[in-house]
């Protein structure tokens, strides 16, 4: 009984591929691959060695505190930072200074007007895992583009919390002054308390019921002297530059060149994609070629 003839239009990937197949076919085009495994090299080391540094930039935020306290919840700041509004103009120009590149240099126009890019979508904000501070991160060519972004958006944060923290730093201040007067009034009854004329009236044994008078009330004015002393320095210290302070920065700004890929990695990536597309490349030609 006679075999059965293959169709004219059979290649040789229709059955299954051996071992020798495959060395026959690097065999074949070993020149094409070798040609695009090297220039895929090439291609990836220029492109690590000569493409333009990234470098990744990250700022801890301490919030505005009075007497220890944030005056502002960090996850209400957060909110805002996520919102345009909440920043000055100033900062959208320090944050993208590319933004106006290509715009109309017509000084007569208003360029304030035509700012419409997300600022969240350049710099990144959260909330450290103890949710006290936040953090801000962001990506540019330019390290002094990260800085002067981080120290507008500090800023921005300063100035939005110094409005809730300031009546509250006066309303302090102005209860530090009305102790300190009661303090004074009560300094001043105690030396009138030694002075010999009001000594006198507590003279014998006969009187006493002035004695005790007298003494109940120089050690209440003892009492409340020292209980003025210890609020004061209770406000004194709530006051400090520790517990009473401006928002910034709790660390200072980082950045950490994040160049990709690197030379080496360049070169890896463009050998490997080199090799992938030769081998597509010489694939296709060997199926069209058979077909």
């Amino acid at each position: 009984m006679a075999s059965p003839v293959a169709p004219k239009n059979q290649t040789p990937f229709d059955d299954e591929i051996s071992l020798l197949d495959i060395i026959q076919f690097l065999k074949t085009h070993f020149k094409r691959i070798l040609f695009f495994i090297i220039l895929g090299g090439i291609l990836g080391y220029l492109y690590g060695k000569f493409a333009p540094p990234i470098y990744g930039g990250s700022v801890l935020i301490s919030p505005a505190k009075v007497a220890g306290v944030a005056v502002v919840d960090p996850k209400i700041t957060l909110t805002k930072l996520n919102m345009n509004s909440f920043y000055s103009k100033e900062t959208f120009l320090a944050c993208n200074p590319m933004f106006y590149k290509d715009k109309d240099k017509d000084k007569d126009k208003d360029k304030d007007k035509d700012i419409d890019y997300e600022m969240s979508g350049i710099v990144k904000a959260s909330i450290t895992k103890d949710g006290y501070l936040i953090e801000l991160s962001m990506n540019n060519s330019n390290k002094e583009t990260i800085h002067e972004c981080f120290n507008h958006m500090i800023n921005d944060i300063n100035t939005s919390e110094r409005k809730i923290a300031v009546p509250l730093i006066e309303s302090k201040k102005n209860q530090l002054s009305h102790i300190e007067d009661k303090l004074k009034f009560a300094q001043q009854f105690r030396e009138q308390l030694n002075s010999e004329q009001i000594k006198n009236l507590k003279t014998t044994n006969q009187r006493v019921a002035s004695d005790m008078f007298y003494h109940n009330i120089a050690n209440n004015n003892a009492s409340d002297i020292q209980a003025f002393l210890d609020q004061i320095n209770q406000i004194k210290t709530e006051l400090s530059s520790e517990q009473t302070k401006d928002a910034g920065e709790a660390l200072p700004i980082t950045i950490e060149r994040k160049s990709f890929p690197s030379e080496k990695l360049g070169l890896l990536l463009g050998l490997f994609l080199g090799g992938i597309l030769s081998f597509m490349v010489s694939l296709f030609l060997e199926i069209k070629r058979t077909s």
